[in-house]
């Protein structure tokens, strides 16, 4: 089956199964294919999306401000033949078994010099930097001398 890959180590990219690269313009989409592909199941509740991206906001606002990037990344990848995000009235998922994502491979992690999510900063939003910078200290951990494998990675990253 054809893949998505997903770069979120370094400079973001996002290359869609038949090798175009899509143009994800918004931050705060970069962010949420973040908080989706550090999820273990790729899932997040609703909720804790907006807590993280809009929790300044209106709760209304916050609801609408996602259906917005969720359709933005639905137009973006409309043309691929596999959904790349699925949601429901609660839930938010990166679809796993189509994408090949760069955090949740220990060799690309060992591999990459680039920090994660590079350059994406959400100004206002204290929860989703302080998400950031945990899940940057994690990552850099495991990219140093003595690298773990197998779950003991995946339970490091997050993923577990």
């Amino acid at each position: 089956m054809a893949l998505y890959r997903l770069r979120l180590l370094g400079a973001f990219q996002l290359v869609a199964p038949n090798g175009q690269r899509l143009d994800v313009t918004s931050k705060k989409a970069i962010a949420l294919l973040g908080l989706l592909a550090s999820a273990n199941s790729g899932e997040r509740w609703r909720a804790w999306i907006q807590d993280k991206l809009w929790g300044s906001r209106e709760l209304r606002q916050a609801q609408a401000s996602l259906r917005r990037e969720l359709h933005g990344l639905r137009k973006l990848t409309a043309g691929s033949p596999f959904p790349l995000v699925e949601a429901t009235s609660r839930t938010v998922r990166l679809n796993l078994n189509v994408v090949d994502v760069d955090i949740r491979s220990e060799d690309a992690l060992l591999r990459s010099s680039g920090e994660f999510l590079e350059g994406i900063d959400i100004a206002g939003e204290e929860s989703f930097e302080e998400w950031l910078r945990e899940m940057r200290n994690n990552l850099a951990d495991l990219s140093g001398p003595m690298p773990l494998a197998g779950k003991q990675y995946h339970s490091s990253v997050g993923l577990d």
